[in-house]
């Protein structure tokens, strides 16, 4: 999902992992946008598996469709504690909640049973004031706020604060622990996902190698917009190589170039010359190119080919961000740059012919499938797409 707090972008970034043998997560996340208002609940319900899941998710949709239709506080956690189904085991109708409205740049937070949400300003943990009430016998916490630019805002399941419990520790990871953890692992441009990922490692880690209750991180980060360019391919006709160019550099942001023929293109353009980098080819994917006044150069297809495993990868496993930057090639660091880093990006598809590609068996029109391949999952990843066809 792709939102805006105050013209700040919200890279936003989430891990769930099931507890060992469930098939389904017993926590849920639900996020909705209306008008200048964006909700997101987060809630864990009790035990695991079906049941829980169950009263996680009717517990989430229901809060934050009550939070959104601007339903108080009081009347909605009212109406949830009366339609619970109650669990037969232990004869509890509960599911814990962290709600969260965000309003331009301002805060409102309601929290029962649940961690704590863990705010990051210029990298430490900043404490925000918390008032708590009590709601048809439940204690709700409730804080409210302004962020600013660079915050980042970690959300949790006690699956992340239990980690460890009877293994590598007396009582659980504990929250003040992941607080300093989250401080250790912080750095200026550290993406949302990099940070979710690295809290659900740590805690697969204290759970030696297990998951031993549902975990589920939500991350955060509100950052300036970065803007990546992506030319494909020269113009289909000739006369528009100069237009083609002038608006591709025109655009802010980072310019990327794929394909041999359109580097040489863009070199002649620049008066530059195309550098291979020796080394960084692999038995799959051809090696990349510098060229001036170019943040990257890679070949063509079978980058492309590549670099759409990969974002398959990207959106199937919420984890895969450690797999595919261990990579080092083009096609990897290309699927970091625009699915971990960028928040918009503008495609530039020249439709020209390539004779290398008769000579390849490749056919022609199978990079364009490619291309709108990668531009479907960047959409599902969250990202503004925008294509251009030439």
């Amino acid at each position: 999902m792709r939102v805006y707090f105050d013209n700040l972008f919200a890279d936003f970034a989430h891990v769930s992992l099931n507890k060992k043998k469930e098939s389904l997560c017993g926590d849920f996340y639900i996020m909705e946008e209306r008008g200048s208002d964006t909700v997101l609940v987060l809630s864990d319900g009790l035990g695991s598996g079906v049941k829980a899941n169950i009263l996680a998710t009717l517990t989430a949709k229901m809060l934050c469709t009550m939070m959104i239709k601007k339903i108080h506080l009081e009347e909605a956690v009212k109406t949830i504690a009366e339609a619970l189904p109650v669990c037969h085991e232990r004869q509890l109708a509960y599911a814990t909640f962290l709600a969260m409205k965000i309003t331009g740049r301002h805060v409102y937070l309601a929290t029962y049973d649940n961690p704590g949400l863990i705010l990051l300003r210029k990298g430490k943990v900043f404490h925000y004031e918390e008032q708590i009430h009590l709601i048809n016998e439940k204690e709700i916490r409730e804080a409210e706020f302004d962020l600013q630019k660079d915050d980042m805002l970690i959300l949790m399941s006690d699956g992340v604060t239990n980690a460890g419990m009877g293994k590598t520790t007396d009582g659980g990871w504990g929250y003040e622990e992941v607080e300093k953890f989250c401080e250790q692992k912080y750095r200026p441009n550290l993406s949302a996902q990099r940070m979710a990922v690295d809290i659900a490692e740590a805690c697969v880690d204290l759970n030696l190698n297990e998951t031993d209750d549902d975990i589920t991180v939500l991350t955060i980060r509100l950052c300036e917009p970065l803007v990546t360019n992506l030319m494909i391919g020269p113009p289909s006709k000739m006369e528009k190589d100069e237009d083609f160019l002038r608006v591709f550099f025109g655009e802010k942001g980072q310019h990327i170039v794929c394909g041999g023929t359109t580097a040489k293109f863009v070199a002649n353009y620049l008066g530059e010359e195309v550098v291979t980098i020796k080394g960084s080819e692999t038995d799959v994917v051809p090696a990349m190119s510098t060229l001036k006044g170019v943040d990257m150069v890679t070949e063509g297809y079978l980058t492309l080919k590549q670099l759409v495993a990969y974002s398959n990868r990207w959106l199937s496993d919420s984890m895969a961000v450690i797999g595919i930057s261990k990579q080092k090639d083009a096609a990897a660091k290309l699927a970091v740059e625009l699915f971990e880093r960028s928040s918009e990006i503008n495609i530039f598809f020249g439709n020209a012919r390539n004779p290398a590609y008769k000579e390849l068996n490749i056919d022609s029109s199978e990079k364009l499938r490619l291309t709108y391949k990668l531009k479907e999952h960047l959409e599902r990843a969250g990202k503004k797409v925008r294509m251009n066809i030439w």
